[in-house]
């Protein structure tokens, strides 16, 4: 798998294609691995990159909590945009949403062709439950089960996640969401039981001229539940452009 090297340690990521640069991000507990059904179905088109964020496979995996905040995430992803040197889609899940608008937040023009922002949240707050536990050690056996329930083919270090959702459940982007200017497109699931489908309509609302879908049947993880749909509702936003 190929590292780039950067000043906080090694980001892996996986590669398929050739064309304009799409940017598939994991969420909290994902790896590159989440998008092994959606990349495939991209690929022929475009250049399909999909990066470890720290924390999992092949990436720097800090013992310290604070090395998960968002920011550092944020600066994760801004290597991997550096990398590709092209302007980029970023297509988001979960927590990946939130290390995308961190990013946003930091370099407001970070030469980003588009977003698509799946089952994602402008501020996770106590609505998004992604888990109950109130201690590092709660929260890192939960991931274990979580996994398993979300169908994630890879998941990241327990005390990984455990640090991450401290920093995640705090942070707030509200404020920030109507200064992104680029084309947006928000899926969100009507049956996510994980990030109810209000925080998916803020969103939308929030980021101006952003487009919404919002999927009858679907849960938190719409790549498990319909990575056909998914990959066409991204490429059909990639061609609008």
């Amino acid at each position: 798998m190929p590292i780039i090297e950067t000043i906080n340690g090694a980001v892996s990521y996986s590669e398929q294609g050739a064309g304009a640069p799409i940017v598939l991000l994991h969420g909290i507990q994902g790896t590159a691995r989440t998008w092994d059904t959606v990349a495939p179905l991209l690929s022929p088109r475009y250049r399909v990159v999909m990066p470890n964020l720290r924390g999992r496979s092949g990436s720097v995996t800090p013992a310290n909590a604070d090395a998960y905040r968002l920011s550092e995430f944020a600066s994760d992803l801004s290597a991997v945009l550096e990398m590709i040197n092209r302007t980029a889609v970023v297509v988001a899940w979960s927590m990946g949403v939130s290390v995308t608008l961190e990013l946003l937040r930091r370099h407001p023009d970070p030469q980003l062709r588009g977003l698509v922002l799946v089952s994602g949240s402008p501020c996770v707050g106590n609505e998004a439950r992604w888990f109950n536990g109130t201690t590092a050690e709660e929260v890192a056996d939960e991931a274990r089960e979580r996994g398993k329930r979300l169908s994630l083919i890879e998941a990241a270090e327990p005390h990984a996640v455990a640090a991450s959702w401290q920093h995640v459940k705090q942070a707030d982007f509200r404020e920030s969401l109507s200064k992104i200017l680029m084309p947006a497109l928000i899926i969100h699931g009507a049956d996510d039981d994980q990030c109810p489908i209000s925080h998916g309509r803020q969103l939308s609302q929030r980021i101006p001229g952003a487009q919404r879908e919002e999927w009858l049947d679907t849960g938190h993880n719409p790549m498990a539940k319909d990575p056909v749909r998914l990959a066409r509702a991204i490429e059909y936003f990639v061609d609008s452009l």
